[in-house]
């Protein structure tokens, strides 16, 4: 025989379960929409900026960032500075082409291996690296590099899932910014 306050307890329990669940998807719901919102504002930040950075010094953020690199490591070679800037080569290429047609960059033969090249500012290169401020993928690189590995692992295969699962992983970004 059940009891009149045992199926108190029973309901009671239900009850606590029920909202416990609904607790649960009301905070993944919530941070869904922290993501996403913190997803925005760095990507219009993104976006503000590099608006900001091109009509103040006629850059790109890529080449903006290209040309801190080389000032930090004269003489790069092409695929070394692909590696920095977190891009394909061939990406990096033609940002690099840019450059030395702006003339705020050179090119020379590498002097131990003559098939190699490598990548210079040139005076009017570190005049308009003066003008501009710092690349946003300063910010952002310093950034990540302070994160404990295990959380910035984390953190890189939870957006290379979001990627995948979006199908935004086929698409070759340079990074934050098409030239």
């Amino acid at each position: 025989m059940v009891e009149e306050g045992d199926d108190r307890l029973t309901t009671k329990h239900s009850a606590r379960r029920r909202r416990t669940g609904t607790q649960r998807e009301s905070a993944r719901a919530r941070d869904a929409a922290g993501v996403v919102r913190s997803l925005r504002r760095l990507f219009k930040a993104i976006h503000e900026y590099s608006k900001a950075v091109h009509g103040r010094t006629g850059l790109s953020g890529p080449q903006l960032w290209a040309l801190t690199i080389l000032d930090a490591e004269p003489g790069i070679s092409l695929g070394r500075l692909a590696d920095r800037m977190f891009a394909h080569p061939s990406t990096v290429s033609g940002i690099v082409d840019r450059l030395v047609d702006r003339r705020a960059v050179t090119r020379t033969v590498d002097r131990e291996d003559r098939r190699g090249i490598r990548l210079s500012l040139t005076p009017l290169g570190r005049r308009l690296l003066r003008r501009s401020p710092p690349p946003v993928q300063a910010g952002l690189s310093r950034s990540l590099d302070s994160m404990p590995a295990a959380h910035l692992r984390r953190l890189r295969t939870s957006l290379e899932r979001v990627a995948r699962e979006t199908e935004t992983d086929r698409i070759e970004a340079p990074f934050f910014d098409l030239e």
